[in-house]
């Protein structure tokens, strides 16, 4: 009960400094689908793997080129209005400065090579239960979303973007999780590079990828390679296209990993499409099917539902 009056609190002092301050922004998604993912014969009301979240950011003007930075994200299940995670600002929570020199955020906040190359080559965007990244660029159980405790430094000029985090080790681990990418992005072609050491002794992943829209089409294709911590190599690949007709997106992709001391390979193949009702407010349907023994159950899935964002 203390929790959530807590919560109330911190979202109605956030919507006042919104209503007096235009440099506040408050956002958000919220998707669910009825539908069934792979593995389980589970048929549901779901929140699709998408991440449904509300957040703040904001800017302030501190003269000279310098601004403040801040954000909070929490994540929620909207079928069941339960919290995704123990952490409420599990999303993001960061504050930084930016310039000339670029941006540097402190906090609990995304790792580099997940948002300049992993998260940009699936053609479902990493949502919904026919997301192709996880098979393709974030395989082997590698790789690290976000990162606690870390510093983050991004610079932009003439479409190429770099990033740079860094973590604290976590208890017990070895190392702390690193992550250099870089990627360029003009007019319809996008091209990216990631590197990343999570945390353990012998795991790094690098990721190359990218997408170009030729109008008819969007194509995609990404790669990957690394290692984990008990030094077996692994590798894996996501190919995949957009088709616009009309307000409705068809969407198609291939993803498929390897781990070097087993013969079975992890596949993953989607299709599916959007039909926008508005550029915040769009339907979908979606099927996909998995191979090569992961996971154990019936190797289909599909969902159809609605993503609302603010």
């Amino acid at each position: 009960m203390n929790k959530s009056l807590l919560a109330l609190a911190v979202l109605g002092a956030f919507a006042g400094a919104a209503s007096a301050q235009s440099s506040v922004t408050i956002y958000g998604k919220i998707e669910l689908a009825a539908g069934k993912p792979t593995g389980t014969t589970d048929k549901q009301i779901m929140d699709n793997n998408t991440g449904s979240r509300i957040g703040f950011r904001g800017v302030e003007d501190l003269g000279g080129g310098m601004q403040a930075l801040f954000g909070f994200e929490h994540r929620l299940s909207p079928d069941t209005g339960a919290s995704t995670s123990t952490n409420f600002w599990n999303g993001y929570s960061t504050v930084g400065l930016a310039g000339s020199f670029g941006k540097v955020n402190l906090g609990r906040q995304y790792v580099a090579a997940f948002t300049h190359i992993q998260n940009q080559i699936d053609p479902f965007s990493g949502d919904t239960q026919a997301a192709l990244r996880d098979t393709g660029m974030r395989f082997g159980g590698i790789t690290k979303v976000r990162v606690a405790d870390s510093i983050r430094y991004d610079f932009s000029a003439n479409g190429i973007n770099f990033a740079a985090s860094v973590g604290e080790a976590p208890a017990g681990s070895p190392d702390r999780p690193m992550s250099v990418a870089v990627n360029y992005s003009a007019g319809p072609m996008f091209l990216g590079l990631g590197i990343e050491n999570p945390e353990g002794a012998n795991d790094n992943v690098w990721n190359i990828g990218g997408r170009y829209n030729f109008g008819f089409a969007t194509l995609s294709a990404g790669y990957g390679k690394g290692s984990n911590n008990a030094n077996v190599d692994a590798k894996g690949f996501l190919l995949g296209a957009v088709v616009p007709f009309g307000a409705t997106d068809f969407k198609i992709g291939y993803a498929e990993n390897k781990l070097d001391n087993t013969s079975l390979k992890t596949k993953r193949a989607s299709i599916g499409a959007d039909y926008n009702l508005s550029k915040r407010t769009k339907l979908f349907a979606n099927y996909s099917k998995v191979g090569g023994g992961v996971p154990v159950g019936p190797k289909s899935g599909y969902s159809a539902g609605i993503n609302h964002s603010f």
